[in-house]
């Protein structure tokens, strides 16, 4: 065992900026490759419901189980990651990820298909608090906003990439073109396995140490901020899902779908690098409660608008997006300071899931309805977000005027 005073400078007070900046970009751009085999699915879906005879609802459950798998399963990751080695299981995710979706288009029927989607859920599920855990490891306090940003910028870009790259694959080569993804698995396997090597247990140790000594938390703010990652969830995943299908519903292709989630996708991760350097610079709740209340309105002008402009509108919704997914990750561990890895995974994986059901009930709705109407109805999902960030901002204040001391978790307004 180690003492305090050992725990404070192994190894934080001596990283380098070269030390940060590489582990950094590395767990950056495993999120990426992550995200670039993962999120390809919307533009599957056309082609498989075309060769299957898919119900938009049955559309809506493969995401649902996609999204459970990957969502409920990380707090459990999370609560393991202080006690295992967070680098070698965010490399090897990668690695499953990528070899199950690689060949996902081989799925001879929709019972396969879901079975595929659940087991890369777990994948994911794995990734997304190792990663977070060793990004925070790895970064002084005062700098883990742009930090996360870096990480979530990684994915999203790969999000980005996912479905315009698919989009050639598919067009190509049909279902099965999900293989390209092959050889890229393998090289990115190879490179984040000897990138990031292995955490040794000094480091572990020293983690505990300082997560051990850290303030009670802030129990509302968590809960809070995990139902404001629920409604963004549910926005994004339901507008993801069914965006292609839409947009081939009012005569585009599947190659102009792909280039709409790709700018969507896109400028979601240009807001997450801004999101997080304005969270530093203007406060966390701050931040969120602006990008919410921007967001229904940006919503609304892209679903009643067509042609050229909506890629406009696209790319608005996707710097808003953007903005609340670093910002609430970071509020997540500074609300609860004693368990970053948990709260990480509550508000990327918890948080996450009723996407799922959200897309299902959307999926529902236009099968009752048309699929026009469930997406207008959408726009109630970043309205509720403000409303619940407003009550987070009053709740903070409210604990800090109760409060004598200012402590870590303040640090989120």
């Amino acid at each position: 065992m180690i003492s305090d005073r050992q725990a404070d400078t192994i190894p934080r007070p001596r990283l380098r900026h070269e030390l940060l900046t590489n582990t950094v970009l590395l767990v950056a751009g495993g999120h990426f490759l992550l995200e670039l085999f993962h999120q390809y699915l919307p533009v599957f879906f056309p082609l498989y419901r075309a060769e299957f005879g898919l119900t938009y609802g049955q559309i809506g459950m493969i995401t649902l189980v996609g999204t459970t798998t990957m969502s409920l399963a990380q707090p459990l990751f999370g609560f393991f990651i202080d006690r295992f080695d967070a680098r070698r299981i965010a490399a090897l995710s990668v690695l499953w990820v990528g070899l199950i979706m690689a060949v996902l288009g081989f799925s001879g029927n929709y019972w396969v298909l879901l079975i595929g989607v659940a087991l890369a859920g777990f994948g994911s599920a794995a990734f997304h608090p190792a990663g977070a855990s060793v990004v925070t490891k790895a970064t002084d306090e005062g700098k883990r906003g742009r930090a996360v940003s870096f990480f979530a910028v990684g994915g999203n870009i790969g999000s980005a990439g996912s479905p315009l790259l698919l989009a050639i694959g598919l067009g190509v080569l049909g279902l099965k073109g999900t293989v390209v993804l092959l050889p890229v698995v393998v090289l990115a396997a190879i490179w984040l396995v000897n990138g990031l090597g292995q955490e040794s247990k000094v480091e572990r140790e020293a983690h505990r140490q300082r997560q051990s000594r850290a303030g009670q938390g802030f129990l509302l703010g968590l809960v809070l901020i995990t139902v404001v990652a629920m409604t963004r969830a549910w926005f994004q995943l339901s507008l993801t899902t069914y965006l292609p299908t839409l947009l081939e519903d009012r005569g585009f292709s599947v190659v102009y779908g792909g280039q709409m989630l790709f700018v969507l996708s896109l400028l979601i991760g240009v807001g997450s690098l801004f999101g997080g350097i304005l969270s530093d610079r203007f406060g966390r709740w701050q931040v969120l409660l602006s990008s919410f209340a921007l967001l229904g309105p940006a919503y609304w002008f892209f679903i009643s608008s067509g042609g050229g402009v909506q890629f406009i509108y696209a790319g608005a919704i996707g710097f808003l997006l953007g903005c609340t997914y670093p910002t609430t990750v970071v509020v997540a561990q500074e609300v609860w300071p004693r368990g970053m890895a948990m709260a990480s995974g509550l508000v990327m994986g918890l948080g996450w899931w009723p996407g799922g059901l959200g897309a299902t009930f959307t999926g529902w709705v236009a099968d009752q309805l048309t699929l026009d109407a469930a997406l207008e109805g959408l726009v109630l999902a970043p309205v509720l977000g403000a409303l619940l960030m407003a009550a987070f901002a009053v709740a903070l204040h409210r604990r800090d005027r109760s409060s004598m001391a200012t402590v870590g978790p303040s640090s989120a307004g």
